[in-house]
């Protein structure tokens, strides 16, 4: 688990690393509530939005499912999510996520090959604001391993942007660099 975490932490430092100097289009913060539909369970989430080029953003996360679900676990992770297409303000995506899971009550469960430590990998789609610095999200993921659906609503701020919608601080200093004002 701790080679896992800092493997995370190691590749989400490159990723913002390069993100600064290639001018990517910003890193995001966000929250979300999760529901499982298989366990009946209610969880959250976190995640660091790391977007290294356009329509495509590397998501490190964390998922917590509280001991008053059937099922208490937390998975710690890393998507990557791929825009498929855009409509006005919005862009549509796909995931591919893998992660570790730790399923706490796993010694209550009569499922074969039910144990505490386990690797997940989801498959999802999803829609996400891309204008303005707080933006909305939604996503429906597959959990392959435990054959499992959940549905995610969540909120993400996105920093060096303005509610303007004009992006990341780069684009505001391109746009003043060409304003006829200052030619």
């Amino acid at each position: 688990m701790k080679k896992y975490l800092l493997f995370l932490l190691v590749i989400t430092f490159m990723l913002s690393h390069a993100q600064k100097r290639s001018g990517g289009g910003g890193i995001g913060f966000g929250v979300s509530s999760i529901y499982n539909f298989q366990t009946e369970s209610f969880g959250f989430g976190a995640r660091l939005n790391l977007k290294p080029a356009n329509g495509f953003r590397v998501v490190p996360q964390f998922a917590y499912y509280p001991g008053f679900n059937k099922i208490n676990e937390y998975y710690l992770g890393l998507a990557f999510e791929i825009n498929l297409f855009k409509i006005k303000k919005y862009d549509f995506y796909t995931l591919l996520h893998g992660g570790y899971n730790h399923w706490s009550n796993s010694a209550l469960s009569k499922m074969e090959g039910a144990s505490p430590n386990n690797w997940v990998g989801e498959i999802g789609l999803g829609i996400v604001r891309n204008k303005g610095c707080w933006r909305p999200f939604t996503e429906f993921r597959y959990n392959a391993k435990w054959l499992e659906t959940n549905f995610r609503i969540g909120l993400m701020y996105v920093f060096k942007c303005n509610d303007k919608g004009y992006g990341d601080i780069n684009k505001r200093r391109r746009r003043a660099v060409s304003c006829p004002a200052y030619n």
